[in-house]
């Protein structure tokens, strides 16, 4: 699993960045919103007396995704890196300030996820995944699967087809990344112990991906020809 637990939970996944003969860190970032509302995602930095808004001040809607950003630390703050949410453009903070540890030089995407103004396990809260770009087989697409949908849903489990390929997924957790033939590209999610064939997925979608794709695919309610799915190509721009 490439998730990225904030440093507050004491979970970290990664290789600890290295410095460079600037003694920076830099990371490649982009945002998602999956909150309810429009949310601006802030990178705070130099022990954060400094932030810099990763959409320049645009705001994301539900299900838009930010340009990705290079962002740059000094030795201050290391190669963690801090980022919190406001509500659409204003400076009324929706997400507490969450710090991740990043790998020297990767790319990463922050994601918001649960309700605003809510403060129970659905509260809204980032999440941070790195992007895997290591060699795909020409036949193949890269996917990795997030259960962002309901907290009180409990556990989940996925299937690609009808081949179960999690189980028992809490809330806010992920799949590992899966290299699947692009005609593999049916993804169920069934509440734990149930089967793909089920009447009454939490959610069904095919997604369209093309050789050599790398995706991110969000269980959040959506719109119904959605199927409670959004995903996001993130291949580095060529």
């Amino acid at each position: 699993m490439n998730l990225v637990k904030g440093l507050v939970l004491t979970v970290m996944v990664g290789v600890m960045a290295g410095c460079n003969n600037d003694d920076t860190y830099t990371a490649d970032v982009s945002a998602i919103n999956l909150v309810n509302g429009e949310v601006d995602v802030y990178w705070q930095f130099e022990k954060g007396h400094e932030e810099m808004s990763l959409t320049d001040k645009s705001g994301l809607l539900f299900g838009e995704k930010s340009d990705e950003k290079m962002l740059v630390q000094d030795d201050s703050d290391g190669n963690v890196f801090a980022f919190y949410g406001v509500k659409g453009n204003s400076l009324e903070t929706a997400i507490e300030s969450t710090r991740f540890r990043f790998s020297e030089h990767a790319d990463y995407v922050v994601y918001t996820f649960g309700r605003l103004d809510n403060d129970s396990a659905q509260a809204a809260q980032l999440g941070a995944v790195k992007i895997n770009d290591d060699e795909i087989a020409s036949s193949k697409y890269r996917v990795i699967i997030f259960h962002t949908y309901v907290a009180d849903m409990g556990k989940i489990d996925v299937y690609v087809g009808d081949e179960k390929v999690a189980e028992n997924l809490e809330y806010g957790d992920t799949t590992n990344y899966l290299d699947l033939p692009i005609e593999r590209n049916e993804l169920i999610v069934v509440k734990a112990g149930q089967g793909a064939n089920t009447q009454n997925p939490i959610a069904k979608a095919t997604l369209s991906p093309q050789a050599g794709d790398i995706q991110l695919a969000y269980i959040t309610s959506t719109s119904e020809n959605e199927g409670n799915i959004k995903s996001y190509k993130v291949n580095a721009a060529q």
